[in-house]
C-alpha cells in the first residue's frame, strides 16, 4: 500500500450554519476533490458573533482550471489567501494549512485488494491529485525563488550604493581634510601677517616719533633764529656800522 502527503486547506471564516456536509458537498460540486475530514476551530468576532475557523483535508485533489487558479493567486498572495466562491455571490477566505497533521501524513493511495481497473482509476486519481499539489508546490517556489532572487538583487543594490556613498564620504573627508590644512596654512599666514603689520605700525610710529621731534628742533631753531634777529635789529639801530650788518641780514640771514 502506497502513501502521500497530502494539502489542507484553512477556510478563515464559515458561518456556524455551514455544517460539515455543506463544506464537503462545497467543494464537491465545485470539483475541487474529495474532501477527508472536517475540523471546526469555534472563534467570535470583535462584536462577539460566533464563527468557525475550519482545516478541510482531502482524500483526493482534482486538477483542473479552477484547482490551478485557485492555488496560483494563493501562491501569488502576499498573505497566502484567496476567494473561494462556493456559490456565485459567497466566498470563503481559504489559504494552504501549513501546521502538519498526522491526517494528512499518511493518506492510503492505492488499495492492493482492489481488482486492475479499480487500482488504475485510482492511480489516475492519484495523478490527478499529486499534479494539483506539484503545481502549487512549483509556484510557490517559484514564488520563493523570485523573492530570494529580489532580495539578493536588492542586497547586491545595497552594497553597490553603499561602496559609492563610501566613496564619495571618503572623497568629502579627503576634500575636507585638505580644505582643513588650507585653512591652517591661510590662519598662520594671517598670523604673519598681523606680526608684519604690528611692525609697520611699530615702525611707522616711530618715524612719526621722530620726525614730530626734527619738526620741534626745526621749530625751536627757526625760533632762536628769529630771536637773534629782532636782537640784531634793535642793537643795529644806534650802531655805525648798522648799514653792513643790515645788508648781511638781508643777504645771509632773510
Amino acid at each position: 500500500m502506497s502513501s502521500f502527503n497530502n494539502m489542507a486547506l484553512f477556510i478563515k471564516r464559515a458561518e456556524e450554519f455551514q455544517t460539515e456536509e455543506f463544506i464537503v458537498e462545497a467543494f464537491r460540486n465545485n470539483n475541487i476533490g474529495k474532501v477527508r475530514e472536517v475540523t471546526f476551530i469555534k472563534k467570535n468576532n470583535d462584536t462577539g458573533k460566533k464563527y468557525n475557523g475550519v482545516i478541510v483535508i482531502f482524500e483526493r485533489w482534482n486538477i483542473n482550471k479552477l484547482v490551478e487558479t485557485l492555488f496560483n493567486e494563493m501562491s501569488a498572495s502576499p498573505d497566502g489567501t484567496t476567494r473561494f466562491y462556493f456559490d456565485h455571490s459567497h466566498y470563503w477566505i481559504i489559504n494552504i494549512h501549513k501546521q502538519k497533521m498526522a491526517q494528512c501524513e499518511e493518506v492510503t493511495l492505492v488499495d492492493p485488494s482492489l481488482s486492475d481497473k479499480e487500482k488504475i482509476v485510482q492511480l489516475e486519481e492519484m495523478v490527478r491529485s499529486m499534479s494539483a499539489q506539484i503545481h502549487y508546490n512549483q509556484k510557490h517556489q517559484e514564488k520563493l525563488d523570485n523573492k530570494i532572487a529580489d532580495l539578493e538583487q536588492k542586497e547586491t543594490h545595497h552594497h553597490l550604493v553603499n561602496m559609492e556613498i563610501r566613496a564619495q564620504m571618503e572623497d568629502a573627508e579627503d576634500k575636507f581634510s585638505r580644505l582643513e590644512t588650507n585653512v591652517e596654512r591661510m590662519v598662520t599666514r594671517l598670523e604673519l601677517s598681523n606680526k608684519q603689520v604690528d611692525k609697520l605700525y611699530d615702525i611707522i610710529e616711530e618715524m612719526e616719533q621722530d620726525i614730530s621731534d626734527k619738526n620741534s628742533i626745526i621749530s625751536y631753531m627757526e625760533q632762536q633764529v628769529q630771536d637773534m634777529k629782532t636782537m640784531l635789529l634793535g642793537v643795529l639801530d644806534t650802531d655805525p656800522i648798522k648799514q653792513s650788518i643790515n645788508d648781511y641780514i638781508k643777504y645771509y640771514l632773510s
